[in-house]
Order: C-alpha cells, then sequence, then structure tokens
C-alpha cells in the first residue's frame, strides 16, 4: 500500500467511525442540568458555587459498571430550609419542580423500593479510604471536593446523596440546600446491571 492509499483508508476510517467516537474529555465542557431557571439567570451565590463544584469535579468519574462525569444541578426554591429525609420525598419534590426534565426515564419509572438515601461518608468512602481502590488515580481530587462539599454546605450533615432508578442508569444525586435560594449540588449516574 502506498502512501496515498493508506491516507485515503485512513480518512475513510474516520469518517464511517466518527459517529461511534466519545470527544475527549478535554474538549467538553462541563454541563448544567437546572429546574426552572436558565443559568444564566443564577442568583451569583449559585454560579459561584457552580463553578467551584464543576472546577473540583471535571476530572472526576463516578466509578460504577461505567465512568460517568458530574454534573451541576439546581433546583431554585427560595422557601426550602432542609432536603427531604428519602429518595421517594426527593423524587416528588423534584417531580413538582421539574420544567427543564432533571430525571430521566428511568428515574421517573423506578419503584420506591429501589431508591435509597446514603450517608455523606458512604457515598466518599469508596473514592477516599484509606483502603479505596484508585486505578483511576483520583483519591486526592475525590478528598479535595469532599472538602468543598462540606465547606459549600456548611457540614457534611447540610449534604445528602440520593440514588434513584430501578437498574441501567440509576441517578445518584449529591446535594445541598442554600437557604433562601433552592437546591444545589451535582449529579452523575451509577451503571447498573
Amino acid at each position: 500500500m502506498d502512501r496515498n492509499e493508506y491516507l485515503s483508508f485512513v480518512e475513510d476510517y474516520e469518517q464511517r467511525t466518527k459517529q461511534y467516537v466519545k470527544p475527549r474529555e478535554e474538549e467538553q465542557e462541563p454541563s448544567t442540568l437546572t429546574v426552572q431557571q436558565e443559568e444564566t439567570t443564577f442568583p451569583a451565590e449559585i454560579q459561584r458555587i457552580k463553578e467551584t463544584l464543576l472546577e473540583t469535579s471535571k476530572h472526576l468519574l463516578f466509578i460504577s459498571e461505567g465512568e460517568e462525569p458530574y454534573e451541576f444541578i439546581f433546583i431554585p426554591k427560595e422557601d426550602i430550609t432542609e432536603l427531604p429525609e428519602d429518595c421517594t420525598q426527593f423524587k416528588s419534590f423534584i417531580k413538582q419542580q421539574d420544567n427543564n426534565n432533571l430525571m430521566i426515564a428511568e428515574e421517573e419509572l423506578s419503584s420506591s423500593e429501589s431508591n435509597n438515601a446514603l450517608k455523606f461518608q458512604e457515598f466518599f468512602d469508596p473514592f477516599t479510604s484509606e483502603f479505596a481502590e484508585d486505578p483511576y488515580g483520583q483519591k486526592d481530587g475525590y478528598k479535595e471536593l469532599q472538602k468543598i462539599i462540606e465547606a459549600t454546605f456548611h457540614g457534611k450533615e447540610n449534604v445528602k446523596v440520593y440514588k434513584i432508578g430501578d437498574y441501567r442508569r440509576v441517578g445518584v444525586y449529591l446535594v445541598g440546600v442554600i437557604k433562601g435560594v433552592g437546591i444545589a449540588g451535582l449529579k452523575t449516574f451509577s451503571i447498573e446491571t
């Protein structure tokens, strides 16, 4: 095969496989999922939290049967003072507020028995504990995220982690309340088959 044939083959191959190749992470912009509000109208405090959380989590992946990035979420609700106790209440709260489809179909259709809430430390331990496996080299990043979230929401007792979904793509919400503003935090997916 001469050089021109080779270059033609490579170009043809790239064109045929382009739709199957995921863009590189560096090229992807972290996204924001928002309920009822365009992100350009975020209150200043939420904009600051968004930038901090996305900056801290942009190189982290949630490891399950897949690797999923984190997205920022914001649910405006000025009269909220504390997070719902369990996933069923949180799910129903999202449905009441949701105009921009924060939840995917698998989450909306999930049964309440499969949904569960994790304690703050329970979420972070698999990534940060002394004996945590760290094949992706994310331990320090997760420790940093843990500190940032604790500081942002004034203590881990003010943060809840909700897992909503039956199987395949389970929504994982790592959120806290900003009094007088709403709920903010990160969302990712746990791939569970």
